[in-house]
């Protein structure tokens, strides 16, 4: 099955590449005691977060996202997509609605290289569910015009991609704009307690060869331990993690010209076990794809 580069490119940007542009500049370091870190350091020491340190922000999104020891990660990734209708003085239940759940997984190996970069190789697939029901679609009626449409039967696609002090290492072709390119990468830091809020966006403007724009935008957002953010021996970093796109109509659902967009919000949790997937999902990912899940994952991917 043929992947849409689009498809490829917005993986991408999910992983380690859609960061922001802006960033906390200027803004008050934050501090915690280094032994909350549950490490050796002396009592009452206090290490910082450095809010504008490039090389900080690309090991974070790398520990983040996966583990640098270079062990298979596994990202569950369930959500929502949402129809929002563009209009003034709508009813509520036309201006915003449900329209289909995902469900999907990210396979990941991450390493850091001796600059400082982190390497990554993953590969992703996700299925569509009814939005009511949670059962896995074939088939969906398109609220707005009454249609009863094909559905993908799955989305998925392999990634290689290399995040330095300098921006992402990757090339997504003619016709592609993004505030994360050739820039240092910058994230957003609130503490509060033993919490860290980490946040970033990205926007994009696509151009197709006919000359036609569309825009998309994504934002992260992590929650971790402070403790465990600051702590540079772990590889990995335990956090909740959600992604949240303002993008246009999918293809499928036959809804280009109709003035809205899509909103995708994507809760996930990074996985150091297969088996901690959810057990229908795995019989559905085999039934599917047989033996994709199992077929290695390395540098030469």
């Amino acid at each position: 099955m043929s992947l849409p580069i689009d498809l490829t490119r917005r993986s991408l940007l999910q992983g380690a590449l859609a960061l922001s542009a802006g960033g906390a500049a200027g803004a008050a370091n934050i501090t915690v005691a280094a032994g909350l870190a549950g490490g050796g350091d002396t009592a009452g020491a206090h290490r910082t977060v450095p809010l504008d340190d490039a090389a900080f922000n690309v090991r974070t999104v790398g520990k983040l996202l996966g583990d640098l020891s270079g062990v298979v990660t596994y990202t569950w990734n369930p959500g929502t997509v949402y129809g929002v209708l563009a209009g003034s003085g709508l009813p509520p239940a036309e201006f915003g609605r449900a329209l289909y759940r995902v469900e999907g997984v990210t396979q990941r190996i991450s390493r850091l290289l001796e600059d400082g970069s982190v390497e990554e190789r993953s590969r992703n697939w996700m299925f569509y569910l009814d939005a009511e029901t949670d059962e896995y679609l074939t088939r969906w009626r398109n609220p707005y015009t009454g249609e009863d449409l094909d559905v993908p039967p799955w989305r998925g696609s392999p990634s290689r991609s290399v995040l330095t002090v300098r921006g992402p290492q990757v090339s997504f072709g003619p016709g592609f704009e993004n505030t994360s390119l050739g820039k240092p990468p910058k994230l957003s830091f609130r503490s509060l307690g033993e919490r860290t809020w980490i946040t970033r966006h990205a926007t994009t403007r696509l151009t197709d060869p006919a000359g036609k724009h569309r825009n998309e935008m994504s934002i992260d957002a992590w929650i971790c331990r402070t403790a465990e953010l600051l702590d540079e021996r772990l590889t990995h970093i335990p956090s909740t993690y959600t992604w949240t796109s303002h993008a246009e109509w999918q293809p499928w659902t036959r809804m280009q010209g109709t003035p809205g967009h899509v909103l995708w919000r994507i809760e996930s949790v990074v996985l150091h076990e297969r088996s901690a997937l959810p057990e229908r999902f795995l019989r559905h990912l085999e039934a599917l794809l047989p033996g994709k899940l199992d077929e290695p994952l390395n540098w030469s991917s």
